[in-house]
C-alpha cells in the first residue's frame, strides 16, 4: 500500500510541475498559484510554452530571411 501511495504521489508531483512549467503561476490549475508568483504580471499571455517558442522561431527566420533579401538585393 505504501508503495503504490508513493508512485501516486510521485506522479501527482510530476503533473503538478509540469502544469506549472507549461503555463506558469498565472495559468496553471485556472490561476490558482498566481497569488504566490507575487505582483509582477505575467511575461506571457497564456500562452502555451511550444506556442510561444514556435512564434519565436518563426520570428527568427523571417528575420534571417528579411536579412538575406536586403544583402542579396544590393
Amino acid at each position: 500500500m505504501g508503495r503504490i501511495f508513493g508512485l501516486l504521489l510521485g506522479v501527482l508531483a510530476i503533473w503538478a510541475a509540469s502544469e506549472v512549467y507549461l503555463h506558469g503561476t498565472d495559468g496553471a490549475f485556472g490561476g490558482a498559484l498566481a497569488r504566490f508568483a507575487g505582483d509582477e504580471a505575467s511575461p506571457h499571455d497564456g500562452r502555451s510554452l511550444g506556442v510561444r517558442s514556435g512564434e519565436k522561431v518563426e520570428n527568427a527566420y523571417s528575420e534571417a530571411d528579411a536579412r538575406r533579401e536586403k544583402l542579396l538585393g544590393e
